[in-house]
């Protein structure tokens, strides 16, 4: 008579633990790769949210024209010009600073018509340099002289972005 072992018919107890263990690495893994990938998605789009708001900026700044109406030269705002709606040339925006808040519930971070901006942007500060600058332009024959406009926008955290535009003067 031969002797034959029984079927089996169930997973043994070092079998089934094994196979948790796996099951437990490859979850942790996955779960790994999806976190990574949502914080680069999120970065991209806390950036692009500064670079917005930068360029939203940049381009309110440069529908001004060049010379101030009133004669006068100084960089920053004049006399009267106490606020961005009533700025009149481009060297006025020379030290604004505007910071987003989270805590006014109408935000404090605004567009060019004075309209908060939405949440996600309120957690950055833009700021605004304005400079005599020469450009050396080759094909235009040499130096140009105009004013470089420098809009950085920071977050929370103490990241920045920054755009410039070179504007040239006007020919008398």
């Amino acid at each position: 008579m031969l002797f034959r072992p029984k079927k089996r018919l169930a997973l043994t107890l070092y079998e089934a633990m094994l196979a948790a263990m796996i099951l437990a690495v490859v979850a942790v893994a996955a779960s790994q790769a999806i976190v990574a990938g949502q914080m680069q998605t999120y970065d991209a789009m806390h950036r692009q949210r500064a670079l917005t708001l930068a360029d939203s900026l940049v381009d309110e700044i440069l529908r001004l024209p060049y010379d101030d109406p009133n004669g006068a030269s100084t960089p920053g705002p004049e006399s009267g010009e106490s606020t961005r709606s009533a700025f009149d040339n481009i060297d006025d925006y020379h030290g604004f600073s505007e910071a987003g808040s989270l805590t006014d519930a109408a935000g404090t971070l605004t567009d060019a018509t004075g309209a908060a901006y939405s949440d996600p942007y309120q957690f950055f500060t833009q700021s605004v340099t304005v400079a005599a600058s020469t450009q050396n332009v080759s094909a235009l024959g040499g130096d140009i002289t105009g004013m470089l406009v420098t809009v950085t926008v920071s977050d929370d955290s103490g990241q920045q972005w920054s755009l410039e535009s070179f504007v040239p003067q006007p020919p008398a």
